[in-house]
């Protein structure tokens, strides 16, 4: 029998066909009769340490914490390559979308979002000896996988998620076959603060034995749009636990969601292995947006005498919703001047200036505040007969008085920097506050100033018009 070649097999399967690759999963699966998980580490989670359980991550969610579908925004087309480790390389395509109509914030479907991705993990060729040692010649060794998963809001705030996974491996002669499924939490706690849970791997047993499971727990805190802190642990059914820390910090202009770069890093404190080198653990990475719809991802992770093992990942979104903003400046410039006197006032430009862009509970612009009004006082000064309408409206948490009074004051606010900081005149300004009486989305808990629908309502509405 070629006992030690079938027995290198399963170590290496363990090494790179875990739910990110062993580095990042288990060392016990050399005692299951096959270590199934779900294949396909992606270079975002792998450079962040893999303590992604409570970030999103669009049709990526698939392969961590189903719950996170509930989030897409977007058609995606996804292709994770992973090598390294001898010979090794592992492929996983992943498709994702939106289910029913997205949300006016851009939050997921309303039926949540769905995914499912396909994978092949290719070993390499392993020299067979039998129980003698005696050499028996080479063989090659893989491991296909398949999942569907599904993703929705199940409360305000709280997303479930369920994936059911496929995975069929061969090592020489012998094959596995199983099925298994994994469960997922993600609860936006606070603004800037989601809270993470899964079960991985209920399933099948091979041989006689389980399949390495486990619990995985999570936090993403943003510092601020620019900057997300991570953290992870895994409590393992008779394998490795672990403690996962990562971060990420985007450099540009990530209103646009393009020209982004990305800069990221991790370390896992409990790494299964320290022989492998003093690196072992460390992990870090790239990643860039080309544009709103295409972004590319690199990680690598030292391994001592294994190697290094390198991660790269391309995503493509499309049919990604459209934000309201009207731009028909070329249209009023082409238009003669008593056709334009005699119609409606046409909106140039729509801004929606988000409670984020204010401090906590007060009417003082924060810097990103300040910068989305900057970059529309040009607009201002090139269109002088242009007329400025500034809204504010509130949450419901809080009394009716306080809340109109808030509205007023920010609304104030905007209308007292375009004066000061862009010379713009006051007559050209006009500015009201609803207070909580023109909610954006119904409210169904007033008493709570953190949930989506009150987020969404604490905003400043900034257009700018021509007659």
């Amino acid at each position: 029998m070629k006992i030690s070649s079938i027995g290198l097999g399963i170590l290496f399967a363990g090494l790179i066909c875990g739910r990110a690759s062993a580095a990042e999963t288990t060392y016990g699966v050399g005692a299951k009769a096959l270590p199934l998980q779900q294949s396909g580490g992606t270079a975002r989670a792998m450079s962040m340490g893999s303590a992604v359980v409570a970030v999103e991550q669009g049709s990526a969610s698939l392969l961590w914490n189903p719950a996170g579908l509930s989030k897409m925004e977007c058609k995606e087309l996804a292709l994770h390559h992973n090598s390294g480790l001898g010979d090794t390389m592992q492929e996983i395509f992943v498709f994702g979308m939106p289910l029913g109509d997205v949300k006016d914030d851009c939050k997921g479907g309303s039926m949540g979002g769905i995914a499912a991705s396909i994978g092949y993990v290719n070993y390499g060729s392993f020299a067979g000896a039998d129980a003698l040692g005696q050499q028996t010649g080479n063989y090659n060794s893989g491991d296909y996988s398949a999942s569907v998963g599904w993703g929705k809001e199940i409360f305000p705030n709280v997303s479930g998620g369920v994936a059911l996974k496929a995975n069929r491996s061969t090592f020489a002669s012998q094959s596995y076959n199983t099925l298994s499924a994994d469960v997922g939490l993600l609860w936006n706690a606070t603004p800037k603060l989601d809270l993470g849970a899964g079960y991985s791997n209920f399933g099948t047993k091979v041989g006689g034995a389980g399949l390495t499971s486990g619990l995985r727990l999570g936090a993403g805190y943003k510092v601020d749009k620019h900057w997300l802190l991570a953290a992870s642990s895994e409590l393992q059914n008779k394998a490795m636990n672990r403690l996962q820390l990562g971060t990420e910090y985007l450099i540009g202009d990530v209103d646009a969601k393009a020209n982004v770069l990305a800069v990221r890093g991790g370390y896992q404190l409990s790494f299964p292995n320290r022989e492998l080198g003093a690196l072992a653990g460390l992990t870090w990475g790239l990643g860039y947006t080309l544009t709103r719809s295409i972004a590319i991802d690199y990680a690598m992770l030292p391994t001592g005498d294994l190697g290094i093992s390198h991660r790269l990942s391309v995503t493509y979104k499309f049919g990604c919703p459209k934000k309201h903003e009207a731009s028909v400046a070329r249209a009023v410039a082409a238009a003669p001047a008593a056709a334009v006197a005699a119609a409606e006032p046409v909106v140039l430009k729509s801004i929606d200036l988000e409670d984020s862009h204010f401090d906590f509970d007060s009417a003082k612009l924060k810097p990103e505040g300040m910068k989305a009004l900057r970059e529309n006082i040009a607009l201002l000064k090139n269109n002088p007969k242009a007329q400025v309408r500034v809204a504010g409206y509130t949450s419901m948490s809080g009394t009716a008085q306080y809340n109109q009074r808030l509205s007023e004051r920010r609304a104030s606010a905007v209308r007292d920097f375009l004066i000061a900081e862009g010379g713009i005149k006051q007559s050209r300004i006009t500015m009201i506050g609803y207070g909580e009486t023109r909610p954006k989305n119904y409210e169904r808990t007033p008493a709570h100033i953190d949930t989506r629908a009150a987020k969404s309502n604490m905003r400043v509405l900034f257009d700018i018009t021509v007659q």
